[in-house]
């Protein structure tokens, strides 16, 4: 006799719980297996940097600074291009420290004889505004501006994130002062930089170009205590290329 109804639903439901032992095992080893996210940031810092570059095939020589403050709770970074004792470029982000690591409010960006422009973080309405009337931009979880990023890559690196280790493949929504796109980094290293006599062995970070834009960004991350980029290298479609080169670190 054909079993009933009844019978099929309690030989499904005597099946169904006899795979849920099987089932947790499964889901907590790919748990336990996936990289967690370890967040130390720099103490704060001022790295001083030797700057050689080109644009439009002519070379120059400059120097810039990163300056880097924390207190536990927020941050402020802000890293300047200078020549001739002129300031050419400025980048300045400011927000808060989290379990997550950075978590930026504003960025700005000025470029000599212009207007400072900004980008405000919006969290509660999930939404990036740009002060230069570019449309909003969503605001995704795990987003930095093209600035903080520096850092946020730095506490990866200082909290000995398994996400930080050469092979390794990290992606974000990054914020520019117009504009937000998508970054990718991929870890290999170590390095050698060498800087005022010494030798360093750098964990390397590399964001090839993507479709939207064409700039190649090289960062170096010095060991323990620093945990600061090193080195920073931008390179464009064209030739053009900003590296700096870290010459000493001062702690705060």
């Amino acid at each position: 006799m054909p079993p009933t109804r009844r019978a099929r639903r309690t030989a499904l439901l005597m099946c169904a719980t006899a795979l849920l032992p099987a089932f947790a095992q499964t889901t907590a080893a790919d748990a336990a297996s996936s990289p967690v996210a370890t967040y130390l940031p720099p103490p704060s810092l001022r790295v001083a940097y030797e700057v050689n570059g080109s644009i439009a095939g002519s070379s120059f020589d400059g120097s810039a600074e990163l300056v880097w403050s924390q207190d536990g709770k927020t941050y402020q970074a802000q890293l300047l291009i200078r020549k001739f004792g002129l300031t050419l470029q400025a980048w300045t982000s400011a927000g808060k420290l989290t379990p997550r690591g950075l978590e930026p409010e504003t960025f700005s960006s000025k470029k000599i004889g212009q207007a400072e422009i900004h980008a405000y973080f919006e969290r509660d309405a999930q939404r990036v505004r740009f002060s230069a009337g570019s449309p909003n931009a969503p605001l995704l979880r795990g987003a930095q501006d093209q600035l903080s990023v520096f850092m946020q890559l730095a506490s990866l690196v200082g909290g000995g994130s398994a996400l930080a280790a050469p092979g390794k493949h990290i992606a974000m929504q990054a914020i520019g002062d117009r504009y937000a796109e998508q970054w990718s980094f991929n870890a290999s290293g170590p390095e050698t930089v060498k800087r005022s006599g010494a030798v360093l062995q750098a964990l390397k970070m590399t964001h090839e170009p993507t479709a939207d834009r064409k700039q190649r960004l090289e960062l170096w991350f010095a060991p323990a205590p620093e945990v600061v980029p090193v080195r920073i290298r931008i390179t464009e479609s064209n030739g053009d290329y900003l590296d700096l080169v870290g010459a000493n670190t001062q702690f705060r």
